[in-house]
């Protein structure tokens, strides 16, 4: 399955670094996502973070529509299937079909813009609410590199910026981050979560798919809002332990307000902060 999506162009017209990939929630649309997140969530300098990040391609992809199976006939964008929003172990079993094609488009987008921009190490993968779950998943399924995910030998347009110097970068997305949002199946092992919704051996990935070094090497950004109406904190804490206890890097950010969405201004300084130190070259202001 192909995934529609919209793209933000970078806007240094020179230079494309690095390909952020953001997952909206279950029920929005990749163009409320774009509006929403690169229009009106503002740092404390009162920019938003395509302004920040001007040499970042912004790709939102947009979900299926899928049968909301609790009342039988509304269909609308969702990753996966929910049940109870409440208690997300609720008829869980539910989730997987959906999860599993959509991890499995989410990682083929990932490689797809892996090849346009120079390597795995420089596409972040992010996502909201369900998005963002969808997103943890797609890196624990992720697996090692091929060798056709490597650095291209030469840029794969003039805008991409490729150092040919430099020695072969560590198997790792340049970032996850995951905001208001959970660990679908949690409790489990790093395999044993892979298991669940059956993935391997789908699209020619099984071999990779067992390593777990990119699932090491790929830093973790978690925010969430102490007033999230919809997905709890502890859901958010449980992904972070979930996410250490794999190996990940996480980095925790908890806020007093914010609702179901990104805080903001401190919480979008937070993220400028982070993406700067995963190397993301930022605007000189």
């Amino acid at each position: 399955m192909e995934l529609g999506q919209l793209v933000v162009a970078p806007l240094d017209p020179r230079h494309h670094t690095h390909t952020l990939i953001f997952l909206h929630g279950r029920g929005d649309t990749s163009a409320n996502m774009t509006e929403a997140l690169l229009r009106w969530s503002r740092n404390s300098r009162r920019r938003s973070l395509v302004d920040v990040f001007p040499t970042v391609r912004w790709v939102f992809p947009q979900a299926e529509p899928r049968l909301v199976q609790k009342d039988g006939h509304t269909v609308w964008p969702q990753w996966f299937d929910i049940w109870n929003v409440l208690d997300m172990s609720d008829s869980e079993e539910l989730q997987a079909p959906g999860l599993r094609d959509s991890v499995a488009s989410v990682r083929r987008l990932v490689r797809d813009e892996a090849r346009k921009v120079g390597g795995l190490h420089r596409v972040a993968l992010s996502g909201v609410s369900q998005g963002g779950a969808t997103a943890a998943h797609a890196l624990l399924h992720l697996g090692a590199v091929a060798a056709d995910d490597a650095p291209p030998e030469r840029p794969a347009s003039p805008r991409v910026v490729v150092d040919l110097d430099e020695p072969p970068p560590p198997a790792r997305l340049c970032a996850l981050l995951c905001f208001s949002c959970w660990l679908p199946f949690p409790g489990g092992s790093l395999e044993e979560t892979r298991e669940v919704i059956g993935l391997d051996g789908e699209d020619g990935d099984a071999v990779r798919a067992k390593s777990d070094e990119v699932v090491r090497n790929t830093p973790a950004f978690l925010a969430h809002c102490a007033d999230d109406p919809l997905v709890f904190p502890e859901y958010g804490r449980q992904l972070r332990d979930e996410l250490r206890g794999f190996g990940v890097h996480v980095e925790w950010r908890e806020y007093p307000d914010g609702g179901h969405w990104l805080n903001s201004p401190q919480g979008v300084d937070d993220v400028v902060d982070f993406l700067k130190a995963q190397g993301i070259p930022a605007a000189v202001e």
